[in-house]
């Protein structure tokens, strides 16, 4: 259930999350895709921080010293950086799940100049829940201490 202002409440249904786990364990490969999933999550967010700050000029060295202090600072244990990553597999799987909500794509429509907005926040939301599940690690502060971190670098 996630709840918005003005009283809206839906339910968000992860069963294709639940089902893409099952595969893959059945696949015997759940390990690999959460190695994958995990670099992926946190060098998506860190790449999203280092975007947002606004920074030009920025190569794949200084991301990956960025990414690393950012590592660093926020106790992620044997966490990798990827410069390229730009989207979770598990973002992508929330993302289907919120566009099939039909309560959630008709609220939307009403308020269609920030529907996008609206849709990928609550994906970063569900999916950093999802993350959080999955690691239990907390990623909610990453974009923003990869900001502070982008500006300091520059």
């Amino acid at each position: 259930q996630l709840s918005l202002s003005g009283g809206i409440t839906f339910s968000v249904d992860l069963k294709n999350i639940e089902e893409t786990l099952i595969a893959m364990a059945e696949k015997g490969n759940l390990c690999d895709w959460k190695e994958q999933e995990r670099k992926a999550a946190i060098s998506s967010r860190i790449n999203l921080g280092i975007a947002q700050a606004g920074v030009t000029a920025i190569d794949d060295a200084i991301k990956n010293k960025i990414a690393a202090k950012v590592i660093e600072n926020t106790n992620l244990k044997n966490a990798a950086f990827e410069p390229n990553y730009a989207q979770s597999s598990v973002t992508q799987i929330v993302y289907s799940c919120l566009f099939k909500n039909e309560i959630l794509m008709n609220m939307l429509e009403e308020s269609s100049s920030h529907g996008l907005l609206c849709l990928n926040d609550l994906t970063e939301y569900v999916a950093l829940q999802v993350h959080n599940s999955l690691f239990s690690e907390d990623l909610s502060s990453l974009v923003e201490t990869t900001k502070n971190e982008a500006h300091y670098q520059s």
